[in-house]
């Protein structure tokens, strides 16, 4: 069964991911950078509700003309950071943002673009539990399988 939307999320949101993610799970936020008031934001794929133990930290930075910083925190220690130059988001305007589960890697669009692919460092079965915080107003967070 599909799970349902959040719809207009407001940011800190920690939400369940029913049944944990699976291939072929897509997940998509829409919504739109804040103009001001912080430097970054970040979507979280992680094992409940402490930050222990994040499968996929993706993380826009709004510093050094952009860049984002994607990671994984195994038992509280994070590994080697992969950085993207390309940075596609602007502040105050509006996003898209998909995440594609797929057996070896999540493949990252944004605004229907590839952007990105980050290789599954750790088993993403137990993940149950997305986190996004930041400088971002949420539209809706979608869950399609």
């Amino acid at each position: 069964m599909a799970q349902a939307s959040y719809t207009n999320p407001v940011v800190s949101i920690t939400g369940i991911i029913q049944g944990g993610l699976q291939v072929g799970h897509k997940i998509t936020i829409t919504g739109t950078v804040r103009p001001s008031g912080g430097n970054r934001f970040a979507v979280n794929f992680q094992t409940g509700y402490n930050d222990n133990d994040i499968a996929f930290h993706f993380n826009p930075r709004f510093e050094e003309g952009g860049y984002v910083v994607c990671n994984t925190k195994q038992k509280g220690s994070w590994g080697p950071e992969e950085r993207m130059i390309q940075f596609p988001f602007q502040r105050g305007s509006s996003f898209e943002l998909c995440f594609h589960v797929k057996s070896s890697e999540f493949k990252v669009t944004v605004n229907g673009k590839p952007f990105m692919e980050y290789a599954h460092r750790v088993p993403f079965n137990p993940v149950d539990t997305i986190c996004i915080t930041g400088i971002v107003k949420l539209s809706s967070i979608k869950f399609q399988i």
